[in-house]
C-alpha cells in the first residue's frame, strides 16, 4: 500500500515542470548505510555557498564537485587500489593505456628519454615508439634482464625505466627489486606494469618500484564488462598524473569505477582460482605432443622460475600462459576451430578461459622481424585460464588436439 503523504509535506511544492526537472534529488539521511556502494551517475555536485564550493576545490578530500576531477565511485576505486598495493596514492584513468600515458606525462617533457623492456605489450610499444616521439620523447628498447644493456642505453635525458612484472605474452619474469635498485642508481623512475600479476600475486612497490600500473580492464575488472586503468605509488608522481589526467580528460566514468570496485571484492578469490587452474593446465600442456613449448612462471622449466618463486611467495603465478603449437602456424585454425569451451578473444583475464593470437592482436603493430626477435612466433598462442572446472578446460583441449 502506498504511504499517504503528510499534508504538511505538500507545502512549498512547485509546478510540474519544476518538479520534473528536479526529480531524484534526495537529501541524505543520517541512519542506514549502503552495503554496496551506490552508482553516483552524476557529472556535477551542488553547493549551498561559494565558500563550500571553494573549500572542495581547494581541498579535494573534502568532497566532489565535477566528475573529470573526481567522483565518489572513482575515489572508492583509487583508495582501495592504493591499499592493496600499499601505495602512497592512486589515480584511475579511463583505460590501461590512459593510465600509462598520464603516468609518463607526470614525469616527462619534450626532449626526455625512456628505457623500456623490448618485450612490452604491443599497445605500450605503439605508444612509446609511435605517439610519444610526436611530443619529442624518445624510447630505447632493451632486454632489461641485461644490466649492461640498460646502463648502455642511459642518456643524460633518460628519466624512466619501464618494464612489466610478467611480459605480455612471453611471460618473462622481471627482476623487480634489481631493476628498481638499478633505476635508483641511474637516477631514474621505475615504472612497472603489473596487469598480469595484480597485487594478489606480486606487489612491485614492496620491491622498491616507484610506480605500478594496471589495465583494470583485465584481472581487476575480471568480467569483460568494465574499462579502466590505475596508477599507484609515490604520492608526488600520482598527484602529477592526476593533474595530467584531468587536463587531458583521461577520466574513468562512474559506472566503470563502480564495476571495478565490485570486482575487487572477489579479486583474491579469482586470482587464486585462475592461478591454480593455470598451473595445472600448463603442466598438462607440457606433456602434449601437439605442443612445442609452454611458457608459465609456475613451471620448473620456466627460465625465471626461481625468480618467480621469490617475487610471488604465495605460490600463485597468475592465470596467463603462452604455448606454441608443434604443428606450426598452419595448425592454428584447425585447433582453434575445434575448441568448444575455450573461445578466441582479443583480450584476457575474464573468468572464462580464452585464447588470443598475439601476432594478429596485441603485437600486430610490430613487424614480423620485431615479433620474432622478442619470441612472439606465428605459432604462439596466449592462453588466459579462467575459473571454470579444470576438467572441462582440459577435456576441451584434449578433444581439440585429437582433431589435429
Amino acid at each position: 500500500m502506498l504511504n499517504e503523504m503528510d499534508p504538511a509535506s505538500l507545502q512549498g511544492t512547485h509546478r510540474p515542470a519544476t518538479e520534473a526537472a528536479h526529480a531524484g534529488e534526495i537529501a541524505p539521511r543520517d541512519l542506514g548505510t549502503s552495503v554496496a556502494q551506490p552508482i553516483y551517475q552524476t557529472t556535477v555536485h551542488s553547493f549551498k555557498s561559494l565558500k563550500e564550493l571553494d573549500r572542495v576545490q581547494t581541498n579535494p578530500d573534502e568532497g566532489w564537485f565535477y566528475y573529470r576531477n573526481a567522483s565518489p565511485n572513482r575515489t572508492a576505486f583509487e583508495t582501495t587500489m592504493a591499499r592493496l598495493e600499499e601505495a602512497e596514492a592512486a589515480v584511475a584513468a579511463g583505460s590501461g593505456m590512459g593510465a600509462i600515458f598520464i603516468a609518463l606525462s607526470a614525469v616527462l617533457k619534450s626532449g626526455d628519454h625512456i628505457i623500456a623492456d623490448e618485450k612490452i605489450y604491443g599497445g605500450t610499444f605503439g605508444l612509446l615508439t609511435q605517439q610519444l616521439p610526436k611530443f619529442g620523447i624518445e624510447t630505447t628498447l632493451v632486454n632489461t634482464a641485461d644490466e649492461l644493456a640498460v646502463r648502455a642505453a642511459r642518456r643524460p635525458t633518460t628519466r624512466v625505466l619501464y618494464f612489466e612484472t610478467l611480459t605480455n605474452p612471453t611471460m618473462q619474469v622481471s627482476d623487480v627489486p634489481a631493476l628498481a635498485d638499478l633505476a635508483r642508481q641511474l637516477n631514474l623512475y621505475s615504472f612497472v606494469d603489473a596487469t598480469f600479476s595484480t597485487p594478489v600475486v606480486c606487489r612491485p612497490l614492496q620491491w622498491g618500484a616507484d610506480i605500478v600500473l594496471h589495465a583494470s580492464t583485465k584481472y581487476i575488472g575480471g568480467h569483460s564488462d568494465a574499462f579502466g586503468g590505475i596508477v599507484a605509488g609515490r604520492a608526488d608522481i600520482v598527484k602529477a598524473a592526476d593533474l595530467a589526467g584531468r587536463m587531458m580528460g583521461v577520466t574513468q566514468g562512474a559506472f566503470d569505477a563502480w564495476l571495478n570496485v565490485r570486482s575487487l571484492k572477489t579479486l583474491p578469490l579469482r586470482m587464486t582460482a585462475h592461478s591454480q587452474n593455470a598451473l595445472k593446465v600448463a603442466e598438462w600442456l607440457e606433456k602434449q605432443p601437439a605442443v612445442g613449448k609452454v611458457l608459465y612462471p609456475g613451471l620448473p622449466s620456466h627460465p625465471q622460475h626461481e625468480l618467480a618463486r621469490k617475487l610471488m611467495p604465495t605460490g600463485l603465478y597468475g592465470g596467463m600462459l603462452a604455448f606454441e603449437l608443434a604443428g606450426g602456424p598452419q595448425a592454428l585454425d584447425p585447433f582453434i576451430g575445434a575448441l568448444k569451451v575455450v573461445q578466441l578473444v582479443p583480450s584476457l583475464a575474464d573468468v572464462t578461459t580464452t585464447l588470443s593470437h598475439p601476432g594478429l592482436t596485441s603485437h600486430r603493430s610490430l613487424s614480423a622481424e620485431q615479433r620474432a626477435n622478442i619470441g612472439v612466433k606465428d605459432e604462439l598462442l596466449r592462453l588466459s585460464v579462467g575459473i571454470e572446472d579444470l576438467a572441462d578446460i582440459l577435456d576441451d583441449f584434449e578433444q581439440a588436439f585429437r582433431q589435429l
